[in-house]
């Protein structure tokens, strides 16, 4: 259901899926989880995958970008790594609390 209405996209197919179960959300990370993923369908299902539709849900061209170009999610992972410290460093400056 997106705003209230029902969606039947895929009424009457066969639907399959995953069902991942979260044992310990500690070591879980999810944004890893999401990449693979993605990265994964890139290239099991080149074709019929829609990968632009998942700009909606990842919001970053560049992200999208390298998935469409089949790297792998562990060098898309290590992209982040320069604006990610960046970003750490000024929020260290801004904590209440360490």
């Amino acid at each position: 259901m997106i705003g209230g209405k029902v969606l039947t996209v895929f009424k009457d197919q066969l639907c399959n899926g995953v069902n991942i179960i979260v044992t310990d959300r500690l070591k879980f990370h999810p944004v890893t989880t999401g990449i693979e993923i993605a990265v994964t369908l890139r290239r099991l299902f080149t074709a019929q995958w829609k990968v632009d539709d998942y700009s909606r849900l990842l919001v970053n061209a560049d992200t999208l970008t390298r998935i469409k170009q089949g790297e792998s999610a562990e060098a898309i992972i290590q992209s982040w790594s320069n604006g990610l410290n960046s970003f750490k460093k000024a929020r260290e400056e801004v904590l209440l609390y360490p």
